[in-house]
């Protein structure tokens, strides 16, 4: 206990001291000041990111009880989030990535068929509202633009499920489900779980400041995504949830050779699933999507299990017998999900099983994901970006703050 607690302390330390790494002042077309990730991403606003940013420091003010540093926080994740909004599209898009030079690095408000900013905007005004740091007329109109935009390009009609609309900035960069993929052909459960707790928070929000309208909006939506979830997500079977493909539907007519003979057999199915077994089959469990009973197998059969996704560090980002499992492999790009435990995933399976009830193993999970940092932290003075599930060694993005300051909130 007591090794924990110094853990734990040093952690807490280590954050408020490097946090104003991660605050950033106006600049170029970045009218208001923002939160930034730090180490290799610095000077730039990201749209998951910096939910998860203001997540953590909001929940570390309260820790510590430090209202001017509280009010610090605010300052830079309002403005995070007026940034994302300042450079909202016509049509509601909004970027991914912002930087002082480039207000869309990734052409996500012009262009249709790229991705946009992932859901995570409703969820960032709720948290603001806690702290009655919002314009909730304002941001609500802004939210219903964003949705509207999102059911009218990535929508799937038949299934009800979302589509990233390419493999290019999705978070989970390297996820097996969508990488490589055709687009506008996977449904990702990553995705669309987001989108459906997106919604919910958007729905709270309407709710409480008495928009009829849009909270009936809101909430219908979330409710039409979480029946299209169960149905075609979850696996009864495996007892897990996938992502799932939909370019199986295509009109196979054209490559028949035997002119009539196969006229019946086109695929009367809407969709087919994609069982590759990652961190994002646990997201249902923090967006309180499986009944108990499905949620007592996703954890003993999957979870816990040291041959798939436990380890001594946290939870592997891809199940360890699955055939793409490499989690210390350099490609280029350092955003490698095919194993390496990352604090982000820590953080939102441990927030799942403390929903479900799962303490004693919320808490075994809560420190090993201190005990990784901050031997990290002792070595080397800053956190990397992920870790081998292997031996705890980070494995790329030395000097990143962002969302593994959760850590501080899993306690």
């Amino acid at each position: 206990m007591n090794r924990k607690m110094n853990n734990y302390q040093l952690l807490l330390e280590a954050a408020v001291k490097h946090t104003p790494e991660m605050f950033h002042e106006p600049a170029g077309c970045l009218k208001h000041p923002f939160l930034a990730p730090g180490g290799p991403y610095s000077k730039t606003l990201w749209d998951w990111d910096s939910f998860w940013a203001a997540t953590a420091l909001l929940g570390i003010a309260e820790i510590t009880g430090d209202r001017q540093f509280q009010e610090k926080v605010l300052y830079y994740a309002a403005g995070s989030l007026s940034n994302l909004f300042d450079h909202q599209a016509y049509d509601g898009s909004i970027p991914i990535l912002l930087s002082d030079t480039a207000p869309d690095w990734f052409d996500s408000t012009k262009n249709p068929a790229n991705n946009m900013a992932k859901p995570m905007l409703g969820q960032f005004c709720l948290l603001l509202d806690k702290y009655n740091y919002l314009k909730a007329d304002e941001c609500l109109a802004k939210l219903e633009k964003f949705y509207t935009c999102y059911r009218q390009r990535y929508l799937d009609d038949q299934t009800g499920l979302y589509l990233w609309a390419n493999d290019i900035a999705i978070g989970v960069d390297d996820d097996p489900a969508t990488w490589g993929r055709p687009p506008f052909s996977s449904a990702s459960i990553f995705l669309n779980s987001f989108l459906y707790e997106d919604l919910k928070s958007a729905a709270q929000l309407a709710q409480k400041y008495r928009n009829k309208k849009r909270h009936e909006y809101f909430k219908q939506s979330a409710d039409a995504l979480k029946d299209a979830l169960q149905k075609y997500c979850r696996d009864d079977k495996d007892g897990l949830y996938y992502s799932v493909d939909i370019q199986c539907r295509q009109n196979l007519s054209s490559n028949r050779h035997f002119g009539t003979l196969n006229k019946n057999l086109q695929p009367f199915w809407k969709c087919l699933p994609l069982k590759v077994a990652s961190w994002s089959s646990f997201i249902p469990l923090w967006s309180e999507l499986p009944n108990s009973e499905f949620a007592d197998k996703m954890v003993k059969w999957h979870l816990t299990e040291r041959k798939k996704f436990w380890t001594d560090y946290g939870i592997r980002s891809l199940a360890a017998d699955e055939k793409m499992y490499s989690p210390e492999a350099s490609r280029g790009n350092p955003s490698n999900w095919l194993g390496p435990v990352w604090i982000i995933s820590n953080y939102i399976v441990w927030k799942g099983l403390v929903k479900y009830g799962y303490q004693d193993i919320a808490e075994k999970l809560a420190d090993n994901t201190i005990n990784l940092l901050a031997e990290d932290y002792r070595q080397n003075s800053f956190f990397h970006e992920n870790y081998s599930p292997e031996t705890g060694k980070g494995v790329a993005g030395s000097g990143f703050w962002n969302w593994n300051l959760l850590v501080c909130l899993m306690s």
